[in-house]
Order: structure tokens, then sequence, then C-alpha cells
């Protein structure tokens, strides 16, 4: 079954003209930035640089409406869970869905919201952060599924010096997902031949419904998982897979100047962030100190 959701789109617009080596240190840069910063607004800034990436690409509709529900999912998924159960403080409630002293300390499992429960604005801030830190590198991550050859993102993984054997693993998951999606979407259109609502509104709401799908979908998923890997790894041992260190390749991919530019801009930034983090770190905890660098202490604290 083909799923236009996972397909790539082979283009030629400026992020599918790049090398796939670069698109991978880009990635990678991307996610070590976004676990080095504090501020939202400035990971905010990094997830923008994402969306013009996307933006540039021209997805199709499809690719581009399943993006915006994954985001928006995770995005509001997170942002309420951490606004509803912040326990950090300072913290400013909101709007109180518990009153407090509603309930008795000293009740068993319910004591804890003594306090109430409350939606915080910081909570809110919070949750951004952590959102913003998951979805910028998905989103990136994505896109370049989306828009490269999967063959060229093996042969970039090699050039990159990882071995062959995990760069296979890694194209091998990648593929799978198609795979698995489809087999899934046949299981549920069984069920809904049989006449099995699986999403069905009040089997959702009271949790039954999703947990009867969720069983009834894994077991033959997993079932057509196992059989298809295995008739996998067999076809692939067949073809003297491993029995060489090192492979021939059907592409000769080499970095052109825009990749070059574009390796060293990421490079340099994700270390003048890890040092000036690192710095700053090191005058908190009272272990080093350079007059010199108060004009990077004041940026890193405000900005970074």
């Amino acid at each position: 079954m083909r799923v236009k959701f996972i397909e790539p789109e082979l283009g030629n617009t400026f992020f599918h003209r790049l090398d796939a080596r670069t698109k991978l240190i880009m990635l990678l840069c991307i996610a070590i930035i976004n676990i080095a910063l504090y501020h939202w607004t400035t990971i905010a800034c990094g997830y923008v640089l994402v969306l013009a990436f996307v933006v540039g690409a021209r997805l199709s509709w499809d690719k581009t409406k399943a993006l915006i529900v994954i985001t928006f999912l995770t995005i509001w998924g997170i942002m309420w869970v951490q606004a509803m159960f912040y326990d950090a403080y300072p913290r400013t409630p909101l709007v109180y869905l518990v009153p407090p002293k509603l309930v008795n300390p000293s009740a068993p499992v319910i004591g804890g919201l003594w306090e109430g429960l409350a939606i915080y604005y910081e909570g809110f801030t919070y949750g951004i952060k952590q959102s913003l830190r998951l979805v910028t590198p998905m989103t990136l991550g994505l896109l370049i599924f989306w828009t490269e050859n999967p063959m060229k993102i093996l042969v970039g993984l090699t050039k990159l010096k990882l071995p062959y054997v995990i760069s296979f693993m890694v194209m091998t998951c990648l593929r799978f997902i198609p795979i698995t999606i489809g087999e899934a979407r046949v299981i549920v259109s069984s069920q809904k031949l049989r006449k099995y609502n699986p999403f069905e509104i009040k089997g959702i709401v009271l949790g039954y419904g999703l947990f009867k799908t969720t069983l009834a979908v894994m077991l033959p998923l997993l079932a057509n998982c196992v059989r298809k890997s295995t008739t996998m790894a067999r076809s692939a041992d067949s073809r003297a897979f491993r029995a060489y260190d090192e492979r021939t390749e059907m592409y000769d991919n080499k970095l052109r100047v825009t990749d070059k530019v574009l390796i060293g801009v990421f490079v340099l930034t994700t270390t003048f962030i890890l040092v000036g983090k690192l710095l700053f770190y090191l005058w908190v905890g009272n272990i080093y100190y350079n007059e010199a660098l108060q004009p990077l202490y004041w940026f890193v604290h405000w900005y970074l």
C-alpha cells in the first residue's frame, strides 16, 4: 500500500539540492543547540528557521497537513500538561480547576490536591520551551526524510564515518515506517468491514475504545513486522551483507560551496553556544571569571 505521508518528494528547491551530509549535520547541530538553550524565545527563533526551510521545500499539502497536525498536538499536549502539573516556584495561577483547601491534606491519594489544581503561567512557558525542543529537530528530521533519496542518506551516513552496518540499520528502520503505517491501515480497514467502529466518540472519551483498538491492531501488526523483518534479513544475508568491510556506492556525492558554508555556520554557531554556556556556568559556580568576558556573560544570561 502506498503511503503518501512517508514517501520522499524529490525536487529542485534549495533544500533539495543540499547534500545529505549537510542536512544530517544541521539536524545534529539543531538538536544540540535546543538542549543547550534556556530561553524559549531563542528556541522559537530556531524553530522559525526550520519552518523557513519547510516553506522553501514546497512540500505537498498532504505532508504539510500532517506536519501541522503532529506539531499542534505535540505542542498543545505538552503545554497543557506542564501548565497543570508545574511544581516549581514561583508560579502564577491563571485559573483554578480545583480550589485550594477543598481537599483534606491527610486524605489518601488525593491529599496532594490540598493546594488546589490550577493552570500556571510559568507552566505554559515551560511547556512551550520543552515542546519546541522536541518539535524543532522532529520537523527538520521529517523534512530531511521527505526531501532526500534514502540511498543518498545511507551514503551520507557512511561518508560521515558511521559504520555501514549501523547506517543500513538506521535506513531500514526508516523504510519500515511506511510499511508499518500501511499494515496498520489495512488492519483498521478490516475491523471496519466487520462492523467495528474503532474511532467511536464514546469509546474515545471513555478510553475503552482506544484500548480495544490498540490491542486489536498491535498483535497482527507485530506478527507482520516480525515476518517481514525475517524475510528482509534472509534476503540481505543471501546478498553477502557484512561480507566485506567496504561497500561500493552508486552515488558519489561532493560538497558544494553552499554546503560547506552552511556546515561552517551551523558548526560555529553550535560551538559558540556551547562554549558561551560553559563559561557562563563556570562564572555562576565561582570556578572561573574573566572581566573581559562580561559582554559574553550578559548575552548568554539574557538570550541563551
